[in-house]
């Protein structure tokens, strides 16, 4: 009888694990075509990723020594890539968007605004989250666009504060 009855626990238990372990599974091969997305559109222009972070359908990466960002989203089925060399960049800045004019409101945008030294080029925007289209609530998108607005800020070349 004991038998039986821990045959049949093992049998719920494992009835209830396996759907974590298949979703497990499911999101390692998202992350991974998406890494593999980012490092192929860098390995196309002859750069190597070095650092790089992977959300939702978005991956942002960054050659160190040839001081270039590449980013990747995909948005209702559409592709979106971008490759930025930070040589021609004078700043960058993390734009935070709020539905409603009060600083309580919820954030609708999340982006890096990159600005040329040549102010004949307009800024470039990278988005990060977008509620319009991304979920409802935030997994650690705010977090990651600061931390790629600092990284960015680090190393774009002292000289062109300097202008």
């Amino acid at each position: 009888m004991d038998l039986g009855a821990s045959f049949v626990g093992m049998i719920v238990i494992l009835i209830c694990i396996i759907p974590f372990i298949l979703i497990s599974i499911n999101n390692r091969k998202k992350d991974e075509k998406l890494r593999l997305k980012l490092f192929d559109f860098a390995q196309r222009s002859n750069f190597v990723v070095t650092r790089y972070d992977l959300w939702h359908h978005s991956s942002i990466g960054i050659d160190d020594q040839n001081e270039v960002i590449f980013f990747t989203r995909t948005v209702k089925e559409q592709a979106f890539l971008q490759q930025i060399n930070l040589s021609e960049i004078q700043k960058c800045r993390v734009i935070i968007t709020r539905k409603t004019a009060s600083s309580s409101g919820g954030i609708e945008k999340l982006e890096l605004a990159f600005t040329y030294q040549n102010k004949q080029k307009q800024d470039v925007f990278v988005e990060f989250y977008n509620a319009a289209y991304d979920s409802l609530t935030l997994s650690g998108e705010l977090q990651m666009v600061e931390k790629w607005g600092k990284i960015v800020n680090d190393k774009i070349p002292v000289t062109t504060f300097l202008r």
